[in-house]
């Protein structure tokens, strides 16, 4: 998918949702925005990953992320036992509508990791932000349905 002339340059929004277990005892990280060189961030903390449902994160999509990065804890680190195991087979699942659609299956990912940085979730971001550069901005973000670059996606 490519972007007209309007959209063309303009830095991806990646939304990004962290299960709280997947981050360092130090790191006081309410749900904030942040921009950086080449792109802006919004970081949303979850109990678990297990929270986000597929029609959530296609509601993301629809309210205008570019792309959606869930980051679980380890698995053996899971207080819920099985959430970040749900959590990836429902990004597999979104990610497969994607591909049947050809919207790109490259907007949703996720990653596990513990004793994450704000600076390493930052990183999570910006590497979900390079696979997606070839697609383009998301064509839904200005297709009418009130998102647009200055308001951010909702977390569902």
């Amino acid at each position: 998918m490519s972007g007209n002339k309007a959209t063309e340059g303009r830095e991806p929004e990646i939304l990004l949702l962290f299960c709280q277990q997947s981050v360092a005892g130090s790191v006081e990280l309410a749900n904030s925005y942040r921009r950086l060189q080449g792109l802006r961030v919004r970081l949303v903390v979850l109990p678990c990953s297990s929270n986000v449902e597929v029609r959530q994160i296609v509601k993301m999509l629809e309210q205008g992320a570019d792309a959606v990065q869930i980051v679980a804890c380890a698995e053996e680190a899971c207080r819920f036992l099985v959430g970040s195991n749900k959590a990836e087979r429902r990004v597999e699942y979104v990610r497969q509508l994607l591909d049947q659609i050809d919207f790109g299956a490259e907007r949703v990912g996720i990653v596990r990791g513990m004793n994450l940085s704000v600076d390493d979730l930052l990183d999570r971001a910006k590497e979900r932000a390079e696979r997606i550069r070839g697609l383009g901005p998301n064509p839904m973000r200005d297709a009418g349905n009130g998102g647009s670059p200055e308001s951010p996606p909702q977390a569902a």
